[in-house]
Formats: C-alpha cells, structure tokens, sequence
C-alpha cells in the first residue's frame, strides 16, 4: 500500500477509530455543519417468539405505534428477526406509503425502518408457513419540533440561497442530525463530510425532497426515494481532514440512485486558484424560510483560500450543509465538500491524498475486501471469488483454534462477509464447492470491526462428495438473534480463486410457559405436552407467573342488582366493579343504581324497576333531575331547554328559505316568515 511523506494514512489505524470525532475540530474556531433534527427515545414493544403452523402466509402480529403531535417518524427493530420468506409491512396512516422488510432488507437497513411521515405508524407481521419469527421495537426516532431563531454559522452577509432541484444530491439523515451527500459515478457511490458518519446511526439517504412544514419540521419523500447506508470510510481530524466515502444499498425495487435518477456529479481533476467562481448545493436549515428548510439550495460565491488539504470560500452554507459539494460553475466538477463555518467556510479537497486512496479501496476495489466493507451474507448459498483481492491487514487468525487442519493463512488474500442470525440456534459454515479452490475460514463476532473476537477457524474438513479437495468448515456454533458474527474467507498458503460460502441455520427450538398446575417449567412445546402440561405459547415467560390460579369475587355489572362470582379481569372486561378475591354474592353487596324518571313532566330518581312500574320514562343509570330531563317543550324551542328563547329565534333565521321539516313549523313545505311569526309568538317559557 502506498505511503505519503506528508500525510502518511494506515487503514488499519484509521478502522480503530473508524469516524470517532477528534479534538482538533473542536479546539479550532470552525464548527462542523450537521443538522440537528429529531430525537431518538426508547420504545419497547415485543411479539415475543411466534411460531406460525399454517400452510400458508399469514399476518400473525400487528402493531400501531402512535406518538403524539410527531411530524415523521422511524423505527429501529434490534431484535427482530423473520424466517423464510417472512417480512414485515410498515404503513404510514398518514400518507399511505408502505415499506416491506424480510430479513435480507433488515440486514441492509441495520434493523431499521425509512423515515414516515405522520404520527402513526401500522406495523404487520406477515409469517411464511411453518416459520418462527418475533418483532421488537426497541427505539424511536421522531420530530414534533418548531424551529426557529438568528441565522445560523456559514452565512456570508445576506443568505441569497435560492431553491435547486438536482437528483444527485442527497439529504443524507442519521438518527438525529442531517447531511448532505453527493453520487459520483454509474455505481451510485456517494461521497460526504466524514463527522457526518461519526455517531454510528442507521443512515439513510433521501432524493427527491419536497418542501417543509410551516413550522420548519421537514418531510420525507417516498420510501423507494430513501436508499441505506451499507458502508463507509471516513478520517475525521478537523478542518481539511474531514471526508467520507460511502457504499449505498438498494430500495423496495432493487435499485440504487443512479438506477432510478440516472444522475451523478464528476469529480474534478484539479483544483482551480482563488477567485473562482463556485456554486455550492446543499441541504442546510432556512429558518426565516420554512418550507425551505432541509431541501436543496444553491448558494453562489467566490473561492478565497487555497490551502493543501482544504479550500475557504464565501458561499452560504449553514447547519445540515455538510458534505455539501463544492464545484466549479459552470462545469460543476466538484472540487471539495464543505465542512466547517462560519464564513469564510471551509472545505475538504477532493484531492486530499488519503481521500482518493480511501474512494479508489473502497469503489474501485473489491467488495467485501476489508472487513469495513463485508459483504451481506444470508441463509443458503453466497458466491464469492478472492481473485484480485489483497490481504485485508487485520492479522493472521488465531490457529490455536484449529490446530492440524491446515489453515496456513501466510496473509492470504481475504474476502469478508457479516451476518446476523434471524433466531437462537446452531450455525454451520462450509466452502464446498466441486469447481473452487483450496480455502481456509475464520468466524468472529463483534458489534463492528474494531471490536472483533476470533471465535473458530478452519483450513481443511473432512473430505466429502461433490466438494473440492480441500474444503473448509465450521459447524456446531451457538448463535443468538441480537449478535453479529463476521466470516472472513482466504486460502490455504496464500491461495485465491472463486468460491461458495454456504450458511446452514438450525433454529433452536421455541420454548415456553408451561403450567404443571401451579408449578411454572420453560419447555419446548412437546416436552410440556409429554409432561400434561399446559403449553402457554412460544415466547411467554414464567417471570409473569401464567400458572398462579387467578382468584374469583363478588362483580357489580351495574345491570340492576346484578352480582356474579368472576375474575377480576373477566369483570373489568364486563365493565363491572370488582369487590376481591373471595367476596361473595350472598347477601347481595352491590348497590341496586338509579336515574332520573320522567313521570308526565314530573323528575324522580328512581331505579329502572321502579320508575318502569309507575309509567315513567328511565333515562339511565346515573342521570339525574338537577339535568332537567322532564322538561316540557314546545313548538319553536329548538334546542330542547323549555323555552323559546333567542338561541331558537336565531336559529329559524338561520336556517329562513330553506327546505328543512326541522324548522317547517307550519309544514308548508319552506321555511319562511309564517314560521318565523310562529318563533315570535310562542317566545318565553313552554
């Protein structure tokens, strides 16, 4: 790998601290352009473990998410995990746009949903046959913010930002702050400010953004606008070290942004002198002018410094504008990416030597050549070839771990892949494959790379039919649902070539509460059966004590004198009033309710029975005279208050020439000034 005299840059040492922000930006009088936007609060919800017996699809779990007075909101799902061809519907109730995840698009999203707008979210839980699934909704990302306030760092003089409408720009969101990001090639490889990367959020990028809220909060475009992150490199050391290079996933449709836009932004080949003219397009905050707030704005100004590593210039940027491309008019070849203000604002060279080194591994190298980059595994078959990779520098495994099987890593050439398991279980790994070559495996597991613990390796298995000769295999590995396990692939001595990784997952059996009487056991369903328990369902759990026998008492319904020896839940279900265990009907303790009872335009409270025997009218448990339910109305008193009084005149005036019986006292068909005459007459008390 090359070094430079000058900037000298270790992959190695930059994936340690892979986007973590460093002091020097901080000490420095430039402050870093992202956003704040939004709030991530705890949310938990679980299905529990479902298992799904039908012969066909079927919603088995739903669940609205309601969260008052939010403009958008997003979910993350930590936990969830689908089998088979099982996937998730998320709906917004607000504009109808639905998002479908299996567990191949919960890896890509890093187990979370796009963003929604509206305060209410459907989700549904639709099980293929005979599969095991479970939903948790661990977090929520929301905004029912009013921004507002002085304009913001980055302004030079007067804000001239004008409305821009460009589909290679992205609003590139974290979980709580926004970007800007730019596609640079036909790959869909974007490129932005490398603090935009920095707090380890799912990250998403939007296109196609339509206006604001009156009140600043900004909304989402469509579901397949918004495209995941899926990986990135980055250095994050202040002004002029400040850059990311990103790798993008596909939308609901399988496709990437150049796919659907059909547009990208050339870097530039050199970097002009000071006094050129720049055009800069971003998507910062516009608080005097909400409804632009968050969308895309262009921004002219001159370049005023030329420094190796960065440029100063005097176009408007502000908080959300980092990442924005810098570019020359005209040719909008883009020449650095705003990172820093206040005016004169700063930007990071696109030539910055280790940001080419870092876009050439990363988008022009080989996917899945660094464990930064891993490739998405899944549950079946995984093509992959090590030809024209290089040696990741992550270090020989750990042999120990595999003695005599002939590992002999020798800094073979390595492709990565990262996987999360959709249940408990056992995990199986093998390479074989009749037309590859002589491979060796390792198994880590680690939330992410700079935290990986070298957990089983292998050289050679033991021969099998329809594999190569030297095949190699992992087996009989404990997994858990909410653990990632990273699978790197070499060869023997340094050997390449093309190959298949195969992933077999054997879930473990779904337990539950079982009730021996009183006597709570967590077992496998047929074990509960065999033991003549009752089976509580997968997922339930003996801490919420199912088996304790629920105790019965007295339960006032409010129907008369109505008393019944239920649970206490079966008579809060009934609407009752639940008088403890062991309380008893007899004699009867519920009290007999009364209500008013209109005799003729005579009011006593009474109990159904009684008023029904005297040839009253009951108007309900727990009505009463003090209401005036007996009183005597007339013709024209409208409102029923026994009286024709000026509410009732100012209604026939109202409602005077129309067709309306309601108010057609006379019945002649309109209402007219023989009704209103009859509304005068009858003024004052019924």
């Amino acid at each position: 790998m090359p070094k430079y005299s000058m900037y000298q840059f270790n992959w190695k040492t930059i994936a340690a601290v892979l986007c973590m922000l460093i002091a020097t930006s901080a000490a420095s009088a430039q402050t870093p352009m992202r956003g704040a936007v939004g709030e991530i609060t705890s949310y938990r919800s679980d299905s529990g473990e479902l298992v799904h017996q039908g012969d066909s699809n079927k919603v088995i779990h739903t669940e609205v998410i309601h969260q008052p007075d939010a403009s958008w909101m997003r979910l993350f799902l930590d936990g969830t995990y689908l089998e088979g061809s099982s996937y998730l519907r998320v709906l917004s109730l607000t504009d109808g746009e639905v998002q479908y995840l299996d567990e191949s698009a919960l890896q890509q999203w890093r187990r979370s949903t796009a963003f929604f707008n509206g305060s209410t979210l459907l989700v549904e839980l639709i099980a293929s046959a005979g599969s095991t699934n479970r939903l948790i909704i661990n977090e929520l990302a929301w905004d029912d913010s009013e921004r507002g306030g002085d304009p913001y760092c980055g302004y030079c003089g007067e804000d001239d930002r004008t409305p821009y409408e460009d589909l290679a720009i992205s609003r590139l969101l974290g979980g709580t702050y926004t970007c800007t990001g730019t596609i640079i090639d036909e790959n869909s490889h974007m490129i932005s400010a490398g603090h935009c990367m920095s707090d380890g959020s799912a990250l998403v990028a939007q296109f196609d953004i339509p206006p604001s809220n009156g009140d600043c909060t900004m909304n989402h475009p469509p579901v397949n606008d918004q495209f995941p992150v899926t990986g990135w490199l980055c250095q994050v050391n202040g002004p002029g070290n400040d850059w990311a290079a990103i790798l993008l996933g596909t939308n609901g449709l399988g496709e990437r942004p150049y796919d659907r836009y059909g547009q990208y932004k050339m870097i530039s080949s050199s970097i002009p002198p000071e006094g050129t003219d720049a055009q800069l397009l971003g998507y910062g905050d516009d608080l005097e002018q909400c409804e632009r707030a968050d969308t895309l704005q262009e921004s002219l100004g001159p370049i005023i410094g030329v420094e190796p590593l960065l440029l100063k210039f005097n176009a408007d940027v502000t908080y959300g504008s980092s990442g924005s491309p810098l570019m020359t008019v005209g040719s909008q070849r883009i020449i650095g990416l705003a990172t820093h203000c206040p005016c004169p604002n700063l930007a990071t060279r696109v030539d910055h030597p280790n940001f080419v080194e870092a876009r050439d591994i990363l988008f022009n190298g080989l996917a899945g050549d660094t464990c930064e980059t891993s490739l998405f595994a899944t549950i079946g078959e995984n093509e992959f070839t090590t030809t024209g990779a290089i040696d990741s520098e992550f270090g020989d495994p750990d042999e120990t771990q595999c003695p005599d099987t002939y590992l002999d890593w020798d800094n073979s050439p390595d492709i990565w892949f990262v996987w999360q398991p959709p249940s408990s279980g056992t995990l199986n790994l093998s390479t074989c494959d009749p037309d590859s070559y002589d491979t060796s495996i390792v198994l880590y597991g680690g939330s992410d790379c700079t935290s990986l613990t070298q957990i089983a390796c292998n050289g050679d298995a033991e021969a099998a039919d329809e594999c190569q000769s030297f095949h190699s295999s992992i087996t009989d590995i404990e997994v858990t649902p909410m653990s990632t396990y990273y699978i790197r692939l070499g060869g023997w001595q340094g050997d390449s070539g093309s190959g298949t990784l195969w992933i077999d997952h054997i879930p473990a059996p779904a337990t539950g509460a079982c009730c021996l009487d009183d006597q709570c056991l967590q077992l496998i369903q047929a074990d509960c059966n065999d033991a003549g328990g009752t089976y509580q369902g997968s997922g339930t759990d003996c801490g919420t004590e199912p088996c304790v026998s629920a105790g019965t008492g007295a339960c006032c319904t409010g129907l008369g004198s109505n008393c019944q020896l239920l649970t206490e839940s079966d008579c809060i279900n009934l609407g009752g009033e639940y008088l403890g265990d062991d309380s008893t009907c007899i004699p009867n303790p519920c009290a007999i309710p009364t209500g008013a009872c209109c005799i003729g335009s005579t009011c006593s409270n009474l109990d159904q029975n009684e008023c029904l025997s005297s040839g009253g009218t009951y108007s309900g448990d727990g009505t009463s005279c003090l209401d005036l339910p007996c009183a005597v109305t007339c013709a024209g008193d409208f409102d029923l208050d026994g009286e024709v009084d000026v509410d009732d005149l100012l209604t026939i005036i109202a409602w005077f020439g129309t067709i309306n019986p309601d108010y057609d006292l006379d019945g002649d068909g309109q209402v007219d000034v023989d009704d209103l005459l009859q509304v005068i007459g009858s003024y004052g008390p019924c």
